[in-house]
């Protein structure tokens, strides 16, 4: 009996080693085609890397639109299992560090949603021109803020395809779903968190409502204080209507950042009629970035204790809530001629 147990102790070993080995190969791109590109929008030069998959011909390209925060091109790492997962589905990607953060120049706080919007353009023309690449392949993997930055632009141009991963529709009400989260995860009676947010909506309201006065703000850095100023009163609503081209927006179940019910709600809506090419999709089990939250629900990676991010390594792909990324590579494959 202790033979038996000491061999399945062994193989369950065995079998931890290979599945970590496998989570370890989805941070590495050396199976296929990486390119370093850096090209100029405004004052500002930014760079990034392009991946295509080995040995396909014209593949479709996604170029990817950052969350919120200071953000390199791989977001610290945690996009390598997602570009993996896309490039094993013969889908190319194109990221780049944010403006100020790596290797691009500029700070990407000065940035407004327009104005993300216009280095969205200007990186598909970017790539557009480099040898190979057809503009008609060229779409877009955006996440978070991403919602308020990609309806934008599918409506100045009709990209091959737009995927919205956890987007917010209005930064007023997804600043009150935040706090109202971490409010009740913090154990705060509910008679208290309404009346914190109400407090916080009616003060913002004032602040944001003209001119900052940046005197009177002691608590936020300025730069970032006028990042919200300028993003406060964003809305995507009427935008999502009129965009053009195939549509993805899909949300973690369990998403803690933002309200997922009611954006997808918002999206249905607006999109409406939905059909394969504009869809909109709930994956059960998923937190904000799609990864699985029985193990990774919090609302920043911060947040998170040390332990998991050790475990996200060894799990790659396998951190993602089932079948969440083969959703968005077939629904890409199939909307792409």
């Amino acid at each position: 009996m202790k033979k038996l147990l000491l061999f399945l102790l062994f193989i369950l070993l065995i079998v931890g080693v290979l599945r970590a080995v496998d989570g370890l190969m989805d941070f590495d791109l050396d199976a296929h085609d990486v390119r370093e590109v850096s090209f100029t929008v405004g004052d500002t030069v930014l760079s990034g890397t392009l991946v295509l998959p080995h040995n396909v011909d014209n593949p479709p390209i996604a170029l990817t639109i950052h969350g919120d925060g200071p953000q390199d091109r791989f977001s610290n790492s945690g996009y390598l299992p997602i570009i993996n997962t896309l490039l094993d589905a013969g889908i190319g990607v194109f990221t780049w560090d944010k403006a100020g953060i790596g290797a691009s120049t500029g700070n990407w706080l000065e940035q407004t949603m327009d104005d993300r919007a216009t280095v969205a353009l200007a990186v598909r023309l970017a790539i557009a021109d480099l040898d190979t690449i057809d503009i008609d392949q060229i779409g877009f993997l955006g996440f978070s803020q991403a919602g308020w930055v990609l309806p934008r632009v599918a409506n100045e141009i009709t990209p091959a395809f737009t995927v919205i991963v956890g987007g917010a529709v209005s930064w007023r009400d997804q600043g009150t779903y935040y706090n109202r989260v971490r409010l009740t995860t913090a154990g705060v009676a509910p008679a208290e968190i309404t009346k914190q947010l109400d407090e916080r909506i009616k003060n913002n309201d004032a602040l944001f409502g003209g001119p900052i006065d940046q005197t009177t703000i002691t608590d936020m850095d300025p730069d970032r204080l006028q990042f919200v100023a300028n993003a406060y009163w964003e809305d995507s609503t009427d935008a999502i209507a009129s965009m053009q081209g195939p549509v993805l927006a899909i949300w973690g179940e369990q998403d803690l950042n933002v309200d997922a019910r009611t954006d997808a709600t918002i999206f249905t809506e607006q999109l409406a009629p939905l059909s394969d090419q504009r869809s909109v999709v709930m994956v059960p089990n998923a937190t904000h970035g799609l990864l699985r939250a029985d193990l990774f629900n919090y609302q920043l990676p911060s947040d998170w204790p040390w332990y998991l991010e050790y475990l996200f390594i060894g799990m790659g792909r396998d951190a993602f809530a089932p079948q969440s990324l083969d959703q968005i590579t077939q629904w890409i494959t199939a909307n792409v001629e």
